[in-house]
């Protein structure tokens, strides 16, 4: 009977994985959510681990690397999203310090980005939409101040 129970359990983590990678956390969570007992969650997540299917490092990466890619964020909102999928804050900052740019590099970008619809506002309240901008894609207060006072011109 278990052993039935943990080929299914097995199968549907790979359905899972078929879809997108998952922290070893997300593949916990969807297993029991799915019913699925203690000792058999235990025992696919081990297996998984074994085959290198679960590798949180690598999870971490190719999260980061699918947020800088599709909608860039700055390094607080990784950190929060990763801590939420289960990750280390370890591997969270080993991952965070290989990225390819700099947040202030991102920042610059995204304010470039944003500047021309900033245009017909009056200054301050564009350098407010801009402010809050960055700080919702969670860059931290420093960089975004810079990044505001070099897009408009203030030192």
């Amino acid at each position: 009977m278990r052993k039935n129970n943990a080929d299914k359990a097995v199968s549907y983590a790979y359905r899972l994985f078929s879809i997108r990678p998952r922290s070893e956390k997300e593949l916990r969570d969807r297993l029991f959510r799915k019913g699925f007992g203690s000792a058999t969650v235990h025992d696919v997540i081990s297996l998984l681990k074994e085959k290198n299917i679960i590798d949180d490092f690598k999870f971490a990466r190719l999260w980061v690397e699918s947020r800088m890619r599709t909608n860039p964020k700055g390094d607080m909102l990784l950190r929060k999203e990763l801590r939420m999928k289960g990750i280390s804050a370890s591997i969270i900052e080993k991952v965070l310090s290989e990225k390819e740019s700099g947040e202030g590099s991102l920042a610059r970008t995204l304010a470039g980005q944003r500047l021309e619809s900033l245009k017909k506002l009056p200054k301050e309240k564009a350098r407010k939409k801009l402010f809050d901008f960055l700080a919702r894609r969670g860059f931290d207060f420093d960089v975004i101040e810079d990044t505001v006072k070099e897009t408009f011109g203030v030192k």
